[in-house]
């Protein structure tokens, strides 16, 4: 794992969000090094998030890994729609049915 596109995709997520590094901290129960990760660079310049925080920041954001490791627009365009697919597939007729309206609503528009 790149750490430089780990920062810089837990970034995107808190812009995305609206939220900020404290937050992040404070809400997702992350360390202070990934807090402090721009501040702490050069002393941490070889360490990378851990998969398990790398988790705990996807559940504060209610993302998917998935989603966290789509790195371009198109990756999370694609994870986007296989995850409302999966999601679909759960869903009984008449939700499907409304979930069909609330769609063609869009289309009109």
């Amino acid at each position: 794992m790149d750490k430089e596109q780990i920062l810089r995709r837990i970034e995107e997520l808190m812009v995305e969000k609206g939220v900020s590094k404290y937050q992040l901290k404070e809400h997702a129960e992350i360390s202070s090094t990934i807090y402090q990760w721009k501040k702490n660079a050069a002393r941490d310049k070889d360490r990378v998030p851990s998969l398990r925080t790398i988790e705990k920041i996807c559940d504060y954001f209610d993302v998917s890994l998935s989603y966290f490791f789509a790195f371009t627009k198109e990756e999370q365009r694609s994870v986007n729609e296989r995850e409302i697919a999966d999601r679909l597939r759960l869903l009984s007729d008449e939700q499907v049915m409304l979930v069909k309206e609330l769609l063609m609503q869009f289309k009109d528009k």
